[in-house]
This record gives structure tokens, C-alpha cells and sequence, in this order.
């Protein structure tokens, strides 16, 4: 049974906002504690990494908005609501992804190109970025596992 119509159009908007925002940032928030090792060398890819954990967490706001458009019809013919257990656990987790990579890891990621710009050791920081890193991906992967799976439903 196909998507048509506006549903399988917010459908498709919002797995591609996913792809294209969460994907990278995951990828970037992942990768940024071996940035951090690269010492001054990696400087141009740190800078890019604190660019997109400082950027794409909000933007992020646009997978949420286009899968609360297609909430209420839910997939073939199943309604959804935001009681639903499993989309406030989601909602719960996208936040916490967002706020860790914005206060945790972005923050201490400008810390170490900072420190490292100054002719420092910018792996003070490591701890707090891998920790954040850590944690976010984590609530990531656990969104997209609640996405899939929809437990209780």
C-alpha cells in the first residue's frame, strides 16, 4: 500500500530532513573526539565540526515539524497522538540530543579550537566532547529505533 498524496509528501520530507540533518551531525559529533586529537592540524575540521553542532541541531526542528504534520494519520490507516508512548519517549530524546550537542559538545568543541588556535592543547575538552558525544548519538540512534519499531502500538 504506497504513501500518496500529502501524507507520502510529508513522509518523504521528513525521512529526508532526517537523512540530510541528523545523519551528518551524527557523523560529525562522532567524529569530533578524534578531531580533537588531531591537534592543530585538524583546526580547519574543527572549525567545521563547532559550525555543524552549533547549526544543524535547530535545524533539526524541520524532521519534527514535518513528522508532526503526517501525526494524526499515522502509517496505512493507523492514527497516532502524542500520547502514544513511544513518540513522547522520541520527542524526549530529540530534545536531549539537541541540548547535549548544543551545550556539550559544541561548546567544549569552540574550548578546544580555541585553546588549540593559541597554541594549546585543546584535549582538555575530551572528556566533556566524548561524554556528549556519546550521549547524543545515543539518543539519536534510540529516536530512530523508536521511529522503526513503534513499540505498544
Amino acid at each position: 500500500m504506497p504513501h500518496s498524496g500529502s501524507y507520502g509528501l510529508f513522509l518523504t520530507l521528513h525521512v529526508l530532513a532526517a537523512v540530510l540533518l541528523v545523519g551528518p551531525l551524527c557523523a560529525t559529533t562522532a567524529a569530533a573526539p578524534r578531531l580533537v586529537l588531531g591537534g592543530p592540524a585538524a583546526l580547519p575540521r574543527l572549525r567545521a565540526a563547532v559550525r555543524s553542532t552549533r547549526y544543524y541541531p535547530p535545524a533539526t526542528v524541520l524532521v519534527t515539524a514535518f513528522g508532526l504534520v503526517i501525526l494524526r494519520a499515522g502509517s496505512f490507516g493507523s492514527t497516532r497522538d502524542l500520547g502514544d508512548p513511544w513518540l513522547t519517549a522520541s520527542l524526549t530524546l530529540w530534545i536531549a540530543a539537541v541540548v547535549i550537542t548544543m551545550a556539550v559538545v559544541s561548546r567544549n568543541l569552540r574550548r578546544a579550537v580555541y585553546e588549540i588556535e593559541r597554541g594549546g592543547d585543546g584535549r582538555r575538552q575530551l572528556p566533556m566532547i566524548t561524554i556528549g558525544a556519546a550521549a547524543a548519538v545515543t539518543c539519536w540512534v534510540l529516536v530512530v529505533v523508536l521511529m522503526v519499531v513503534k513499540p505498544g502500538s
